[in-house]
Formats: structure tokens, C-alpha cells, sequence
């Protein structure tokens, strides 16, 4: 029996390399064929969006076994955001990344982010978006691409070359450039400004003619695009939260195998929490950067802050129909749980 018994455990032992090597080689045996993804997207190099997508980039090598390359194209170098969305569409850029607003014309859904003022921090924003109703939106992508997750832009401020804003009414009469998104020209022009649409690469030589007196975007994207040097007065609007949605071609999402959509998801989710503390760092210290270079910072207060929601009702009503009533209200009752639930 002993000699039974120890032939027994030579055998479990001499199977134990086997077992390793065959778990080894399950982990290794993905059905992952090398290829290139191109993503492109209109920040500067070692932009918060750019950080992202180079995390990505990192992390698919890794979970790929370095089959999949991500090349990444900064600085609108491939073309506008606009520009970008259609080839996503057609198939010529695999992959991209910006705010959901810009999808509007081809999903009404996602206006819902453009509400004004719908967030009042970084950590109600988050919570909404990593929640249920946040992934369900994630479903509402326009044909043509597939959306894997939310990044961080930032809360959009404003800055002109004529005077501090500190009211509603000192939004009178500036020519404010914005995205091509109907929820923030209705939102500028609610405010009394006139909101000029323009793409974002244009921006820059826009404020250095004069052709427009304005702009509106996060601290950090006004600090990494030097507008600086070609703007005075910047105030702290907070007026809209933009999150980033990571998008993929369709036709390139068809054409990919299980496990290599699912390397692709997990990258742009594991990215999400380095992504999002890069952004807020750099808008933190952008903010002082500003400053030294010589912006006058204004502030909005709380007293004016809720007046200049009560200003935008007739704009945030009408939205509301345009985008779908029952989705606003749904958006509005989780922001009230979230709400309740932090204090």
C-alpha cells in the first residue's frame, strides 16, 4: 500500500509541471491577430487627452502581448473632431476620444451632458457616469461607432478679451466661439453672449485675429493651447461638465474577436481612473499657470450661479423636449439620488 501510495503522489508531482504549463498556455492562447489602431484626437501632445490615450496605448501592448499597436495622433493632426467622428464612421480612423456633445446631430441623447449646470463636482459627474444610467448612455453611440468608456475633460470655463464676467449680463453682446453642439450655442446664447461654432483647430488664429472675443473650455485645454497669450479676462463659469467617451469604428469593432474587444474595453476602463486624475492635476495647476501668465481670474458666485440657471430655464425646458423629456427626468431623479445620498 506505501508503495502504492508513494507512486500516487510521483504521479500528481510529475502532472504538476503539465497543469502549470496548460494554465500557462490558456492565458497565453487569446485569439488576438496583430494589427494597428489609430487614434486620433484634437489635444496637444501630453494633453489630459493625451495622456489617456497613451495609457491605452500602454495597456492594450500589455494585454495584447504586444499585438496590437495603438498609434496615437494628437492634435487634430488627422483632422477635427467632427472630421474625425465621420472617418470613425467610415473606417479609416479605428479609434478616438471626445466630448459626447459633438455626437448630437447623429444622436440626440447625448445632450443630455450639455445640460448647464447639470453637475456640480467632479465626484457627482463620476458617479453618474460609472452608475447604471451612465453605462446605459454608452449604448446610445451613433451608428457607426461603439463606445468603451468615460474619461475626464473637465468643467468648461470662459475667457474673452473685453471684459471680467462675473453676471449674467456681462455675457451681453461677446462673440463666444463654441463646439458644433446645438446644446452649448443655445446655452451661450441663452446667457446673452453670440455663440459662433467653430471647429477647434481654427480656434486659436480665431482669438488671435479678434474674429471672435471668446472661447469656453476647461482650464487645462485653455493652459496646453497657450490661449493666454491671445486672451486677458477668464472666469470660472463651471457652466457645463464635459465628460470624454472612448470611441471605436464599428467597422473595425466587427471585424475584432472576443478577446481582442474585450483587451480594448478593459484598457479604456483600467485608463479611466489614470486619465481622470491626470485631467484634474493638470487643471489645478493650469489654473495657476494662467494666473502667472497674466489672466485675470474672475469667480461666479452662488447667489449669481443659481441666477443664471434661472436665466437658462426657457433654454434647459426647450432641450428637454428636443432631447426626450422622460431621459431628462430620469438624468435629473439619479442626480437627486446622488445628491441625497452624499449628504
Amino acid at each position: 500500500m506505501k508503495i502504492l501510495h508513494h507512486i500516487r503522489g510521483a504521479a500528481r508531482v510529475s502532472m504538476l509541471p503539465i497543469c502549470i504549463a496548460a494554465l500557462a498556455f490558456g492565458a497565453q492562447a487569446q485569439d488576438v491577430r496583430e494589427r494597428v489602431i489609430k487614434f486620433s484626437h484634437v489635444q496637444p501632445k501630453n494633453s489630459h487627452m493625451d495622456a489617456g490615450a497613451q495609457k491605452f496605448a500602454d495597456l492594450v501592448a500589455q494585454k495584447s502581448n504586444k499585438k496590437i499597436t495603438v498609434r496615437v495622433y494628437p492634435g487634430g493632426s488627422l483632422g477635427g473632431d467632427i472630421q474625425t467622428l465621420s472617418a470613425l464612421q467610415g473606417g479609416t480612423i479605428e479609434m478616438t476620444t471626445m466630448p459626447p456633445g459633438l455626437m448630437i446631430g447623429l444622436s440626440k441623447e447625448y445632450a443630455v451632458f450639455d445640460l448647464p449646470f447639470l453637475f456640480n463636482s467632479f465626484q457627482e459627474a463620476d458617479e453618474f457616469l460609472d452608475g447604471a444610467m451612465g453605462k446605459s448612455m454608452l449604448d446610445k453611440t451613433p451608428a457607426g461607432v461603439v463606445g468603451l468608456a468615460y474619461w475626464d475633460h473637465g468643467f468648461r470655463n470662459l475667457t474673452n478679451n473685453r471684459r471680467p464676467v462675473t453676471r449674467a449680463e456681462d455675457f451681453q453682446g461677446l462673440k463666444i466661439r463654441v463646439a458644433q453642439s446645438p446644446m452649448i450655442i443655445n446655452t451661450i446664447n441663452g446667457l446673452g453672449a453670440n455663440a459662433t461654432p467653430m471647429s477647434f483647430t481654427e480656434l486659436y488664429a480665431a482669438l488671435e485675429s479678434r474674429a471672435v472675443d471668446g472661447q469656453e473650455n476647461p482650464t487645462s485645454v485653455i493652459e496646453a493651447n497657450k490661449f493666454f497669450e491671445v486672451q486677458k479676462y477668464l472666469t470660472l463659469s463651471r457652466h457645463q461638465y464635459n465628460p470624454l467617451i472612448v470611441l471605436s469604428s464599428r467597422k473595425m469593432w466587427d471585424q475584432l474577436t472576443p478577446d481582442e474587444r474585450k483587451i480594448l474595453t478593459d484598457a479604456a476602463i483600467e485608463a479611466r481612473a489614470y486619465q481622470r486624475a491626470v485631467s484634474r492635476d493638470m487643471d489645478s495647476k493650469a489654473l495657476a499657470s494662467l494666473k502667472s501668465a497674466g489672466m485675470q481670474v474672475s469667480e461666479i458666485s452662488e447667489a449669481e450661479r443659481k441666477n443664471m440657471i434661472e436665466k437658462l430655464k426657457p433654454v434647459s425646458e426647450k432641450l428637454a423636449k428636443d432631447i426626450g423629456e422622460p431621459l431628462v427626468k430620469q438624468v435629473r431623479a439619479e442626480m437627486d439620488r446622488i445628491r441625497a445620498a452624499g449628504k
